[in-house]
Formats: C-alpha cells, sequence, structure tokens
C-alpha cells in the first residue's frame, strides 16, 4: 500500500512532526457533525469504535470536515 504523507500545522498535536507532517499511523476526517457528536479527542484506539457507530457520512465542501485525531 502507499504510504501518504498528512501535512497539519497544529503543532501541539501530540502526532505533529517537524515540517508540518501528521505521524498518526491512523487518522480519523469526519464531517463536522460527527465532531458535534464527539466533541473531545477521539485518540487512534477509539477509532474502530467510532467507525462502528458513525459509519459513513456525507459532507460537501472541505470545511464540513474535520479531523478527529488531535490529541494534546
Amino acid at each position: 500500500m502507499q504510504q501518504v504523507t498528512v501535512r497539519c500545522t497544529i503543532d501541539n498535536c501530540y502526532y505533529w512532526r517537524d515540517g508540518n507532517v501528521c505521524d498518526a499511523k491512523e487518522i480519523l476526517v469526519t464531517s463536522d457533525m460527527v465532531g458535534q457528536r464527539y466533541p473531545g479527542q477521539v485518540d487512534v484506539q477509539q477509532l474502530s469504535t467510532v467507525l462502528r457507530e458513525v459509519g459513513e457520512t456525507p459532507a460537501k465542501t472541505c470545511q464540513e470536515t474535520c479531523c478527529k485525531t488531535f490529541r494534546a
């Protein structure tokens, strides 16, 4: 599988590395609707549970999406 570089500017995140690179092994990007339902951090250990509960979520623009992998 091809490895993807994820860029992130949130330098106070646990997964942030020099060069604005996200070092998380898994990343959850979802709709703002789900973001509001899970207002706290969703760490890698919680991803499978959240994905089962949420399923697929639509978004029409990038402004309707959010990264839920953040960990301070």
